[in-house]
């Protein structure tokens, strides 16, 4: 799997985390775009800004805590997709249907399996 991310993938993995899943593309998550990776116990998404005075912004979602997932897609010139995802934190993010659209197939696996 090839990695697009600016952020070295292993400093944010923990022992016993494999990655399931990498975004090939930016999704949204409240208006910013984002990096998304998804590993068999975490949901994370990473987001680097600033060119001098750079910082970083991740969010991370137990996929343990996650209670519910709902998938909308919207066709025509650019099809788009929205998947919201419930634990304890509600996560709403948007994306080309094709990414959003394997996300949440990767994310119902993991769900199913707990």
């Amino acid at each position: 799997m090839q990695q697009n991310t600016k952020m070295p993938l292993k400093d944010f993995l923990v022992p016993e985390e494999h990655v399931k899943f990498i975004c090939k593309r930016d999704i949204e998550y409240e208006n910013k775009k984002y990096d998304l990776f998804i590993t068999n116990k975490r949901i994370v998404l990473y987001r680097e800004s600033g060119l001098i005075n750079k910082s970083e912004d991740v969010i991370c979602e137990k996929i343990e805590r996650l209670q519910g997932l709902e998938y909308k897609e919207k066709r025509g010139l650019l099809n788009l997709a929205k998947i919201s995802i419930n634990g304890g934190i509600k996560i709403d993010i948007k994306g080309p249907s094709k990414e959003v659209k394997n996300m949440f197939q990767v994310l119902e696996c993991l769900i199913n399996s707990k």
